[in-house]
């Protein structure tokens, strides 16, 4: 897997490939993106559930044993939930960021009306609390459609990386064969 991220023409255009598919997805399914998203989430967390379960009756340890079948019982609950009603995820996580945004805008906004008169970056930081505070309105009245325009934003930079990726690749190519460019080697040296 490490090798998959070295600095090579093929891994950088797989990478770009696979960046921009996902990209294109986010871009043009995001409901359904966003669903397959919580839902393979859920799956996932349910798995664990069931393997916690599965070692809690494997244990010798009595603390082990109560400890997983506990772990394991809730994890199936939360990938049970994830997996049955994965909008209704995507709300409370909406709610909750929305919440969180608004908090901070107006922890921010306090301390930038404070100092408005000793520094100009005052009035940058006032307009970006208020900007926080309106992100958050808009988490707590819109959780789906806000989600789905994140995930359309994450699409867009997707694309962009992607892009940027095949633009890597077509460089790395053409780098001429014997140059050893881009291999730097560090030495030790003394000073006089």
């Amino acid at each position: 897997m490490k090798i998959f991220f070295l600095p090579s023409p093929q891994n950088a255009f797989i990478r770009g490939i696979l960046t921009l598919a996902i990209g294109i997805l986010f871009l043009t399914l995001p409901g359904l993106t966003l669903k397959s998203v919580v839902m393979t989430v859920g799956a996932m967390i349910l798995l664990s559930g069931i393997f916690s379960l599965f070692f809690s009756k494997r244990s010798n340890r009595k603390g082990l044993q109560i400890g997983f079948s506990f772990q394991g019982f809730f994890n199936i609950l939360w990938g049970l939930l994830f997996l049955l009603s994965p909008m209704t995820i995507v709300k409370v996580f909406g709610f909750f960021f929305g919440v969180i945004f608004i908090m901070l805008g107006l922890m921010q906004f306090f301390g930038a009306i404070g100092t408005l008169s000793k520094s100009l970056w005052s009035w940058t930081f006032l307009i970006f609390s208020v900007l926080l505070i309106s992100g958050g309105v808009y988490l707590l009245s819109q959780p789906i459609e806000s989600a789905e325009k994140i995930l359309t934003f994450l699409g867009a930079i997707l694309l962009v990386y992607g892009v940027l990726e095949l633009i890597m690749a077509w460089r790395l190519k053409n780098i001429p064969k014997g140059t050893q460019a881009g291999n730097i080697v560090d030495t030790t040296y003394e000073e006089v």
